[in-house]
């Protein structure tokens, strides 16, 4: 049997009691726990079931909303490092101007995905901050949805 060296930890999935020391893990439970997490490139995660059993795709527990508003014209806007696997953006409906919206690096005016006054596109990211906005005009506003 194998020994876990290094406790993996999941918020969502307390263990009690904790694990303590080096415990022996045999290849079935291996196996078994495999079939339970999955890797979407940075991180393990539980896989989701409904209360029948029958496995569940779809949008993650919303954990926040964030408004976020341009200080100027032509401003480029990061969100704080917030892990989450979803994010829901919408341009307010009341804005003037454009958003372009790119993942990972920066955005600006024609680089990135353009969104017009209402316009809202759903994502799945690993943190906030890998998200970049440019807002082109004072003022104009994005909410965006973010799961846990």
């Amino acid at each position: 049997m194998t020994e876990i060296l290094k406790a993996l930890t999941f918020d969502d999935l307390p263990m009690k009691p904790p694990l303590v020391g080096r415990p022996r893990i045999s290849e079935d439970i291996q196996q078994t726990a495999a079939l339970l997490v999955g890797w979407d490139g940075r991180t393990r995660r539980l896989v989701a079931v409904s209360p029948t059993g029958v496995i569940r795709v779809g949008s993650g527990q919303a954990a926040g909303v964030l408004d976020i508003e341009a200080s100027g014209a032509g401003d480029t806007i990061t969100p704080a490092d917030t892990p989450t696997s979803e994010i829901m953006l919408r341009a307010y409906p009341t804005n003037i101007g454009s958003v372009f919206v790119n993942i990972g690096k920066a955005a600006a005016e024609n680089t990135g995905y353009p969104l017009l006054a209402g316009e809202w596109i759903s994502i799945s990211v690993n943190n906030l901050n890998s998200l970049q906005l440019w807002i082109e005009k004072n003022l104009d506003q994005v909410a965006v949805i973010y799961t846990r």
